[in-house]
């Protein structure tokens, strides 16, 4: 809590950071997670950030594809095309690929348990 109040944020392992420039945002107030909480959810309205040693940096537009679990090489070709402000935009508007992935297995295996029961 001192950090906060001082401006000097220190951390030993990386933390995700939303809107380092806002003092009020969405996320109940938190604008910083602890150094084991996930990643806030990506948004296109959003400014992601990531704090260590000290220092606030945005996340590049290829680290917000990799943690939506896009594949590098729709970065590059995306990236050939558009500008980082829109890559920004289309991430942060993009379905999250391992989240799709997880809920389409389980409703596979719900349906292959049905099959075999019917």
């Amino acid at each position: 809590c001192r950090q906060h109040r001082t401006g000097i944020l220190e951390s030993r392992l990386p933390r995700a950071l939303l809107n380092p420039g806002k003092e009020k945002t969405r996320q109940n107030g938190r604008r910083i997670k602890e150094e084991d909480e996930e990643m806030f959810t990506l948004t296109a309205s959003d400014i992601h950030g990531i704090l260590l040693d000290s220092r606030i940096r945005r996340l590049t537009p290829l680290e917000t594809f990799r943690l939506q679990g896009v594949p590098d090489a729709y970065f590059e070709r995306a990236a050939s095309v558009c500008s980082d402000a829109q890559l920004y935009k289309q991430i942060g508007n993009a379905v999250t690929v391992p989240v799709v992935r997880a809920i389409g297995e389980k409703i596979a295996e719900y349906w292959k348990k049905e099959s075999i029961q019917s």
